[in-house]
Protein backbone atom coordinates (compact mmCIF):
# COMPACT_ATOMS: atom_id res chain seq x y z
CA UNK A 1 0.00 0.00 0.00
CA UNK A 2 1.38 3.39 -0.84
CA UNK A 3 0.34 7.15 -0.45
CA UNK A 4 0.97 9.67 -3.26
CA UNK A 5 3.00 12.44 -3.53
CA UNK A 6 2.40 16.23 -2.84
CA UNK A 7 1.13 15.88 -6.30
CA UNK A 8 -2.16 14.35 -4.21
CA UNK A 9 -2.78 17.86 -3.20
CA UNK A 10 -2.67 19.25 -6.79
CA UNK A 11 -4.85 16.66 -8.00
CA UNK A 12 -7.24 17.84 -5.39
CA UNK A 13 -6.93 21.16 -6.90
CA UNK A 14 -6.94 20.57 -10.26
CA UNK A 15 -10.29 18.82 -10.15
CA UNK A 16 -11.95 21.49 -7.70
CA UNK A 17 -11.11 24.19 -10.05
CA UNK A 18 -11.93 21.95 -12.99
CA UNK A 19 -15.67 21.08 -11.20
CA UNK A 20 -15.73 25.38 -10.91
CA UNK A 21 -14.74 26.46 -13.99
CA UNK A 22 -16.62 23.71 -15.87
CA UNK A 23 -20.00 24.79 -13.82
CA UNK A 24 -19.27 28.14 -14.28
CA UNK A 25 -19.07 27.17 -17.97
CA UNK A 26 -22.13 25.01 -18.09
CA UNK A 27 -24.25 27.83 -15.86
CA UNK A 28 -23.13 29.97 -18.60
CA UNK A 29 -23.74 27.19 -21.82
CA UNK A 30 -27.51 26.75 -20.07
CA UNK A 31 -28.55 30.09 -19.37
CA UNK A 32 -27.18 31.00 -23.23
CA UNK A 33 -29.76 27.57 -24.59
CA UNK A 34 -32.85 28.65 -22.61
CA UNK A 35 -32.18 32.50 -23.86
CA UNK A 36 -32.23 30.97 -27.35
CA UNK A 37 -35.09 28.64 -26.70
CA UNK A 38 -37.38 30.92 -25.26
CA UNK A 39 -36.52 33.83 -28.02
CA UNK A 40 -36.54 31.47 -30.50
CA UNK A 41 -39.99 30.08 -29.49
CA UNK A 42 -41.50 33.49 -28.98
CA UNK A 43 -40.50 34.12 -32.10
CA UNK A 44 -42.27 31.39 -33.51
CA UNK A 45 -45.55 32.33 -31.52
CA UNK A 46 -45.11 35.83 -32.89
CA UNK A 47 -44.54 34.76 -36.64
CA UNK A 48 -48.00 32.40 -35.99
CA UNK A 49 -50.29 35.43 -34.71
CA UNK A 50 -48.66 38.33 -36.94
CA UNK A 51 -49.83 35.56 -39.71
CA UNK A 52 -53.51 35.44 -38.01
CA UNK A 53 -53.74 39.12 -37.86
CA UNK A 54 -52.84 39.91 -41.38
CA UNK A 55 -55.27 37.63 -42.38
CA UNK A 56 -58.24 38.47 -39.98
CA UNK A 57 -57.31 42.36 -40.78
CA UNK A 58 -57.44 41.93 -44.28
CA UNK A 59 -60.96 40.15 -44.36
CA UNK A 60 -62.57 42.29 -41.85
CA UNK A 61 -61.55 45.41 -44.04
CA UNK A 62 -62.58 43.74 -47.36
CA UNK A 63 -66.24 42.69 -45.43
CA UNK A 64 -66.26 46.69 -44.71
CA UNK A 65 -68.83 46.07 -41.77
CA UNK A 66 -71.37 44.18 -43.85
CA UNK A 67 -72.13 39.96 -44.41
CA UNK A 68 -71.32 38.36 -47.19
CA UNK A 69 -74.15 37.75 -49.50
CA UNK A 70 -75.91 34.93 -50.63
CA UNK A 71 -74.19 33.86 -53.27
CA UNK A 72 -70.52 35.03 -51.80
CA UNK A 73 -71.12 32.59 -48.98
CA UNK A 74 -71.50 29.13 -51.32
CA UNK A 75 -68.40 29.08 -52.27
CA UNK A 76 -64.55 30.12 -50.89
CA UNK A 77 -62.27 32.96 -52.24
CA UNK A 78 -59.35 31.13 -54.04
CA UNK A 79 -57.36 34.37 -53.50
CA UNK A 80 -57.80 34.32 -49.56
CA UNK A 81 -54.98 34.92 -47.73
CA UNK A 82 -54.94 31.34 -46.32
CA UNK A 83 -55.18 28.43 -48.21
CA UNK A 84 -53.48 25.78 -46.59
CA UNK A 85 -54.58 22.39 -45.23
CA UNK A 86 -53.55 23.48 -41.58
CA UNK A 87 -55.42 27.27 -41.52
CA UNK A 88 -59.14 28.28 -42.04
CA UNK A 89 -61.01 31.45 -42.43
CA UNK A 90 -65.02 31.94 -41.17
CA UNK A 91 -67.07 34.79 -41.46
CA UNK A 92 -69.62 34.21 -38.56
CA UNK A 93 -72.87 35.92 -37.50
CA UNK A 94 -74.00 37.61 -34.80
CA UNK A 95 -74.85 34.59 -33.11
CA UNK A 96 -71.54 32.59 -34.14
CA UNK A 97 -73.10 30.78 -37.21
CA UNK A 98 -70.71 30.09 -39.94
CA UNK A 99 -71.87 32.16 -42.97
CA UNK A 100 -68.67 32.11 -45.19
CA UNK A 101 -65.73 29.31 -45.02
CA UNK A 102 -63.06 32.04 -47.44
CA UNK A 103 -60.52 28.66 -47.49
CA UNK A 104 -62.69 25.98 -47.41
CA UNK A 105 -61.03 23.67 -44.56
CA UNK A 106 -62.69 22.25 -42.03
CA UNK A 107 -60.69 22.47 -38.65
CA UNK A 108 -62.05 20.48 -35.43
CA UNK A 109 -63.13 23.20 -32.73
CA UNK A 110 -64.22 25.64 -35.05
CA UNK A 111 -66.34 28.03 -34.86
CA UNK A 112 -65.32 28.31 -31.12
CA UNK A 113 -67.82 30.02 -29.46
CA UNK A 114 -65.87 30.86 -26.22
CA UNK A 115 -63.86 32.92 -28.66
CA UNK A 116 -67.21 35.23 -30.09
CA UNK A 117 -68.28 35.57 -26.66
CA UNK A 118 -64.97 36.97 -25.37
CA UNK A 119 -64.96 39.01 -28.58
CA UNK A 120 -67.91 40.95 -27.54
CA UNK A 121 -66.94 42.63 -25.29
CA UNK A 122 -63.29 43.32 -26.92
CA UNK A 123 -61.57 44.32 -30.10
CA UNK A 124 -60.15 41.06 -30.19
CA UNK A 125 -59.78 37.30 -28.66
CA UNK A 126 -56.54 35.55 -29.00
CA UNK A 127 -56.30 31.94 -27.50
CA UNK A 128 -55.21 28.44 -28.34
CA UNK A 129 -57.80 25.68 -27.91
CA UNK A 130 -57.12 21.95 -28.88
CA UNK A 131 -58.39 20.36 -31.77
CA UNK A 132 -57.98 16.66 -32.18
CA UNK A 133 -54.35 15.42 -31.40
CA UNK A 134 -52.99 18.62 -31.75
CA UNK A 135 -54.26 22.66 -30.59
CA UNK A 136 -55.06 25.48 -33.08
CA UNK A 137 -54.30 29.19 -32.79
CA UNK A 138 -57.60 31.20 -32.19
CA UNK A 139 -58.18 34.74 -33.37
CA UNK A 140 -61.78 36.11 -33.11
CA UNK A 141 -62.10 40.03 -34.47
CA UNK A 142 -65.83 41.40 -34.83
CA UNK A 143 -66.43 43.75 -37.46
CA UNK A 144 -69.08 46.51 -36.97
CA UNK A 145 -71.97 48.51 -39.31
CA UNK A 146 -73.08 52.07 -37.71
CA UNK A 147 -71.55 51.38 -34.21
CA UNK A 148 -73.14 47.60 -33.88
CA UNK A 149 -71.53 44.36 -34.58
CA UNK A 150 -72.91 42.48 -37.64
CA UNK A 151 -70.76 39.33 -37.55
CA UNK A 152 -67.10 38.12 -36.63
CA UNK A 153 -64.13 37.13 -38.96
CA UNK A 154 -62.34 33.53 -36.99
CA UNK A 155 -59.01 32.67 -38.28
CA UNK A 156 -57.28 29.52 -36.91
CA UNK A 157 -54.79 28.24 -37.46
CA UNK A 158 -53.42 24.73 -36.59
CA UNK A 159 -50.44 24.40 -34.99
CA UNK A 160 -48.64 20.93 -35.92
CA UNK A 161 -46.11 21.98 -38.19
CA UNK A 162 -45.71 25.18 -35.45
CA UNK A 163 -45.08 22.50 -32.67
CA UNK A 164 -42.85 20.39 -34.63
CA UNK A 165 -40.40 23.66 -35.29
CA UNK A 166 -40.65 24.37 -31.85
CA UNK A 167 -39.23 20.84 -30.74
CA UNK A 168 -36.84 20.95 -33.59
CA UNK A 169 -35.23 24.35 -31.72
CA UNK A 170 -35.32 23.05 -28.63
CA UNK A 171 -33.72 19.75 -29.48
CA UNK A 172 -30.86 21.99 -31.48
CA UNK A 173 -30.50 23.95 -28.34
CA UNK A 174 -29.80 20.53 -26.22
CA UNK A 175 -27.68 19.42 -28.85
CA UNK A 176 -25.76 22.58 -29.15
CA UNK A 177 -25.51 22.94 -25.44
CA UNK A 178 -24.44 18.82 -24.95
CA UNK A 179 -21.48 19.45 -27.26
CA UNK A 180 -20.12 23.00 -26.30
CA UNK A 181 -20.55 21.55 -22.61
CA UNK A 182 -18.08 18.82 -23.86
CA UNK A 183 -15.89 20.96 -25.10
CA UNK A 184 -16.05 23.27 -22.48
CA UNK A 185 -14.72 20.22 -20.46
CA UNK A 186 -11.56 19.28 -22.24
CA UNK A 187 -10.43 22.97 -22.72
CA UNK A 188 -11.10 23.65 -18.78
CA UNK A 189 -9.25 19.98 -18.32
CA UNK A 190 -6.36 21.27 -20.53
CA UNK A 191 -6.35 24.76 -19.00
CA UNK A 192 -6.25 23.27 -15.45
CA UNK A 193 -3.30 21.77 -16.42
CA UNK A 194 -1.74 24.35 -17.53
CA UNK A 195 -2.10 26.62 -14.59
CA UNK A 196 -1.30 24.17 -12.29
CA UNK A 197 2.13 23.61 -13.81
CA UNK A 198 3.99 26.39 -12.62
CA UNK A 199 2.98 25.32 -8.81
CA UNK A 200 3.94 21.90 -9.60
CA UNK A 201 7.08 23.28 -11.07
CA UNK A 202 7.53 25.42 -7.63
CA UNK A 203 7.12 21.76 -5.26
CA UNK A 204 9.41 20.42 -7.09
CA UNK A 205 11.90 22.93 -6.43
CA UNK A 206 11.08 22.98 -3.04
CA UNK A 207 11.29 19.43 -2.65
CA UNK A 208 14.73 18.93 -4.45
CA UNK A 209 15.85 22.07 -2.07
CA UNK A 210 14.65 20.53 1.10
CA UNK A 211 16.41 16.83 -0.35
CA UNK A 212 19.82 18.67 -1.12
CA UNK A 213 19.96 21.13 1.97
CA UNK A 214 19.45 18.36 4.02
CA UNK A 215 21.80 16.17 3.02
CA UNK A 216 24.55 19.08 3.31
CA UNK A 217 23.36 19.11 6.78
CA UNK A 218 23.58 15.53 7.62
CA UNK A 219 27.52 14.91 7.71
CA UNK A 220 28.47 18.63 9.52
CA UNK A 221 25.73 17.03 12.68
CA UNK A 222 27.17 13.95 12.82
CA UNK A 223 30.38 15.57 12.64
CA UNK A 224 30.05 18.14 15.60
CA UNK A 225 28.58 15.37 17.79
CA UNK A 226 31.21 12.74 16.84
CA UNK A 227 33.63 15.44 17.55
CA UNK A 228 31.66 16.69 21.14
CA UNK A 229 31.30 12.59 22.34
CA UNK A 230 35.75 12.57 21.79
CA UNK A 231 36.02 15.39 23.87
CA UNK A 232 33.89 14.82 26.73
CA UNK A 233 34.83 10.50 26.30
CA UNK A 234 39.02 12.09 26.50
CA UNK A 235 38.50 14.25 29.57
CA UNK A 236 39.90 17.19 26.80
CA UNK A 237 36.93 19.69 28.53
CA UNK A 238 37.18 21.15 31.99
CA UNK A 239 34.66 20.26 34.60
CA UNK A 240 33.07 23.87 33.98
CA UNK A 241 32.10 23.13 30.62
CA UNK A 242 30.94 19.50 30.26
CA UNK A 243 27.57 21.02 30.48
CA UNK A 244 28.58 23.13 27.59
CA UNK A 245 29.74 19.88 25.73
CA UNK A 246 26.16 17.77 26.91
CA UNK A 247 24.15 20.78 25.50
CA UNK A 248 26.36 20.61 22.30
CA UNK A 249 25.41 17.24 21.69
CA UNK A 250 22.05 17.36 22.44
CA UNK A 251 21.30 20.00 20.36
CA UNK A 252 23.38 18.64 17.50
CA UNK A 253 20.78 14.94 18.21
CA UNK A 254 18.13 17.72 18.03
CA UNK A 255 19.58 18.46 14.29
CA UNK A 256 20.55 15.55 13.16
CA UNK A 257 16.72 14.19 13.91
CA UNK A 258 15.18 17.10 12.14
CA UNK A 259 17.87 16.48 9.30
CA UNK A 260 16.60 12.99 9.23
CA UNK A 261 12.68 14.19 8.87
CA UNK A 262 13.34 16.27 6.19
CA UNK A 263 15.02 13.82 4.49
CA UNK A 264 12.22 11.60 5.22
CA UNK A 265 9.06 13.97 3.81
CA UNK A 266 11.33 14.32 0.79
CA UNK A 267 11.83 10.74 0.29
CA UNK A 268 7.99 10.12 0.86
CA UNK A 269 7.62 13.37 -2.10
CA UNK A 270 9.35 12.05 -4.34
CA UNK A 271 8.60 8.07 -4.37
CA UNK A 272 5.62 7.65 -1.95
CA UNK A 273 5.59 6.08 1.53
CA UNK A 274 5.36 2.18 1.02
CA UNK A 275 4.16 -0.23 3.89
CA UNK A 276 3.22 -3.85 4.06
CA UNK A 277 0.27 -3.99 6.32
CA UNK A 278 -0.39 -7.46 7.79
CA UNK A 279 -2.85 -8.46 10.70
CA UNK A 280 -0.94 -6.93 13.35
CA UNK A 281 -1.63 -7.11 17.46
CA UNK A 282 -2.08 -3.28 18.12
CA UNK A 283 -2.14 -3.86 21.79
CA UNK A 284 1.07 -5.95 21.64
CA UNK A 285 2.64 -3.14 19.76
CA UNK A 286 1.12 -0.06 21.95
CA UNK A 287 2.57 -2.04 25.02
CA UNK A 288 5.98 -2.89 24.02
CA UNK A 289 6.52 0.37 22.29
CA UNK A 290 5.43 2.36 26.23
CA UNK A 291 8.04 0.15 27.73
CA UNK A 292 10.75 1.41 25.63
CA UNK A 293 9.60 4.93 26.21
CA UNK A 294 9.11 4.83 29.83
CA UNK A 295 12.60 5.95 30.52
CA UNK A 296 12.59 8.98 28.47
CA UNK A 297 9.22 10.16 30.00
CA UNK A 298 10.67 9.53 33.38
CA UNK A 299 13.57 11.68 32.63
CA UNK A 300 10.96 14.41 31.97
CA UNK A 301 8.90 13.33 35.24
CA UNK A 302 6.17 12.33 32.94
CA UNK A 303 4.61 9.33 33.80
CA UNK A 304 2.68 7.44 30.71
CA UNK A 305 0.07 4.86 31.59
CA UNK A 306 -1.51 2.25 28.75
CA UNK A 307 -5.06 0.68 28.86
CA UNK A 308 -5.61 -2.52 26.07
CA UNK A 309 -8.37 -5.31 26.00
CA UNK A 310 -7.25 -8.42 26.87
CA UNK A 311 -8.34 -10.36 23.74
CA UNK A 312 -5.88 -7.89 21.72
CA UNK A 313 -6.44 -5.76 19.05
CA UNK A 314 -5.98 -6.45 15.35
CA UNK A 315 -5.70 -4.40 12.85
CA UNK A 316 -3.89 -4.25 9.16
CA UNK A 317 -0.75 -2.41 9.85
CA UNK A 318 2.86 -2.02 9.10
CA UNK A 319 4.34 -3.25 12.22
CA UNK A 320 7.40 -0.67 12.09
CA UNK A 321 5.44 1.69 10.59
CA UNK A 322 3.58 1.77 14.12
CA UNK A 323 5.79 1.88 16.19
CA UNK A 324 7.45 4.79 14.43
CA UNK A 325 3.43 6.80 14.81
CA UNK A 326 3.21 5.50 18.22
CA UNK A 327 6.72 7.21 19.45
CA UNK A 328 5.82 10.28 17.19
CA UNK A 329 2.65 10.55 19.46
CA UNK A 330 3.90 9.56 22.82
CA UNK A 331 7.21 12.42 22.35
CA UNK A 332 4.27 14.99 21.32
CA UNK A 333 2.23 14.38 24.19
CA UNK A 334 5.23 13.56 26.86
CA UNK A 335 6.42 17.28 25.51
CA UNK A 336 3.44 19.17 26.25
CA UNK A 337 2.72 17.51 29.64
CA UNK A 338 3.37 19.10 32.94
CA UNK A 339 6.09 18.24 35.15
CA UNK A 340 4.20 15.32 37.27
CA UNK A 341 2.23 14.88 34.61
CA UNK A 342 0.62 11.68 33.24
CA UNK A 343 0.25 10.25 29.59
CA UNK A 344 -2.84 8.17 28.95
CA UNK A 345 -2.68 5.24 25.56
CA UNK A 346 -5.90 3.38 25.18
CA UNK A 347 -6.22 0.82 22.41
CA UNK A 348 -9.78 0.13 21.76
CA UNK A 349 -10.60 -3.24 20.01
CA UNK A 350 -13.70 -3.17 17.12
CA UNK A 351 -16.34 -5.17 18.18
CA UNK A 352 -19.95 -5.78 17.19
CA UNK A 353 -21.77 -5.26 15.56
CA UNK A 354 -19.06 -3.99 13.30
CA UNK A 355 -17.44 -7.46 13.41
CA UNK A 356 -14.07 -8.81 14.45
CA UNK A 357 -12.67 -7.20 11.47
CA UNK A 358 -14.05 -3.49 12.84
CA UNK A 359 -11.72 -0.53 12.81
CA UNK A 360 -9.16 -0.10 15.85
CA UNK A 361 -8.46 2.89 17.45
CA UNK A 362 -5.61 4.38 19.19
CA UNK A 363 -6.01 7.25 21.94
CA UNK A 364 -3.10 9.64 23.14
CA UNK A 365 -4.27 12.15 25.89
CA UNK A 366 -1.89 14.52 27.72
CA UNK A 367 -2.50 17.07 30.29
CA UNK A 368 -0.89 20.15 28.47
CA UNK A 369 -2.28 23.32 27.61
CA UNK A 370 -4.78 21.63 24.73
CA UNK A 371 -5.38 23.09 20.94
CA UNK A 372 -7.44 25.45 19.68
CA UNK A 373 -10.11 24.44 17.52
CA UNK A 374 -9.16 26.41 14.96
CA UNK A 375 -5.59 24.93 15.06
CA UNK A 376 -6.51 21.29 14.71
CA UNK A 377 -5.82 20.63 11.47
CA UNK A 378 -3.02 22.71 10.72
CA UNK A 379 -1.36 20.86 13.09
CA UNK A 380 -0.66 18.17 10.75
CA UNK A 381 0.93 20.73 8.02
CA UNK A 382 4.76 20.37 7.76
CA UNK A 383 6.31 22.49 10.19
CA UNK A 384 3.65 23.87 12.33
CA UNK A 385 4.36 24.81 15.82
CA UNK A 386 1.72 25.84 18.21
CA UNK A 387 4.04 28.78 20.23
CA UNK A 388 3.99 28.60 23.72
CA UNK A 389 2.43 25.28 23.99
CA UNK A 390 5.28 22.68 25.22
CA UNK A 391 6.71 23.34 28.26
CA UNK A 392 10.19 24.58 27.41
CA UNK A 393 8.44 26.73 25.29
CA UNK A 394 10.87 25.49 22.55
CA UNK A 395 8.67 22.81 20.79
CA UNK A 396 9.67 20.26 18.01
CA UNK A 397 10.41 20.23 14.53
CA UNK A 398 7.12 20.53 13.37
CA UNK A 399 7.30 17.54 11.23
CA UNK A 400 6.36 14.66 13.37
CA UNK A 401 2.47 15.08 13.36
CA UNK A 402 2.84 15.63 9.46
CA UNK A 403 4.99 11.99 9.48
CA UNK A 404 2.11 10.73 11.83
CA UNK A 405 -0.76 11.80 9.59
CA UNK A 406 1.10 10.68 5.90
CA UNK A 407 1.81 7.01 8.03
CA UNK A 408 -1.88 6.71 8.53
CA UNK A 409 -2.72 7.49 5.42
CA UNK A 410 -0.78 5.42 3.81
CA UNK A 411 -2.47 2.50 6.10
CA UNK A 412 -5.74 3.65 4.87
CA UNK A 413 -6.67 5.44 8.27
CA UNK A 414 -7.50 8.66 10.14
CA UNK A 415 -5.43 10.97 12.71
CA UNK A 416 -7.41 13.66 14.73
CA UNK A 417 -6.38 15.92 17.26
CA UNK A 418 -9.11 17.57 20.03
CA UNK A 419 -9.19 18.23 23.64
CA UNK A 420 -12.11 17.35 24.72
CA UNK A 421 -12.36 18.61 27.97
CA UNK A 422 -10.87 21.77 26.89
CA UNK A 423 -7.71 21.01 28.91
CA UNK A 424 -4.76 18.41 27.41
CA UNK A 425 -4.67 17.38 23.95
CA UNK A 426 -6.14 13.75 22.33
CA UNK A 427 -4.99 11.96 18.81
CA UNK A 428 -7.11 9.64 18.14
CA UNK A 429 -5.70 6.76 15.34
CA UNK A 430 -7.98 4.56 13.47
CA UNK A 431 -6.79 1.55 11.58
CA UNK A 432 -8.85 -0.90 9.33
CA UNK A 433 -9.64 -4.12 11.44
CA UNK A 434 -8.70 -7.25 10.50
CA UNK A 435 -9.58 -11.00 12.29
CA UNK A 436 -7.01 -12.49 14.49
CA UNK A 437 -4.89 -15.01 12.17
CA UNK A 438 -4.29 -18.69 13.87
CA UNK A 439 -2.46 -18.82 16.51
CA UNK A 440 0.27 -20.60 14.46
CA UNK A 441 0.19 -17.71 12.24
CA UNK A 442 0.84 -15.30 14.39
CA UNK A 443 4.03 -13.09 14.83
CA UNK A 444 5.92 -12.74 17.72
CA UNK A 445 6.12 -9.52 19.07
CA UNK A 446 9.15 -8.35 18.32
CA UNK A 447 9.17 -9.74 14.64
Amino acid sequence: MTVGRPDRLLDRTRRRLFAVTLGLLALLVVGIGAATAVVGLRALDANVDAALHAAVDAQVAALDGELPSAEESQEPDDQAPFGQGDTVLLVLDTGGQVIQNRTGQSVAGLPDADAVAAAQSSAEDLRTIPSGDTTVRVLTVPFRSDGAISGYVQGGYLLTLHEEQSRSLVLAVLVVGVVGLLAAALITLLLTDRALVPIREGFEAQRRFVADASHELRTPAALIRANAEVLEREGLVAADGRDLLGDIIAEADRLGGLVGDLLQLAAWDETALTVAPVPTDVAVVVADTLRGATALAAERDVRLEVATPPAGAWALADRSRLVQLLLILLDNAVDHSPAGGTVHVRVLAGSAPAGPDAPVTIEVDDEGPGIPESERERIFAPFTRLAGTTRHGSGGTGLGLAIARRITDAHGGTIEAASPEGIGARFTVTLPGAKAPARDERRTPGA
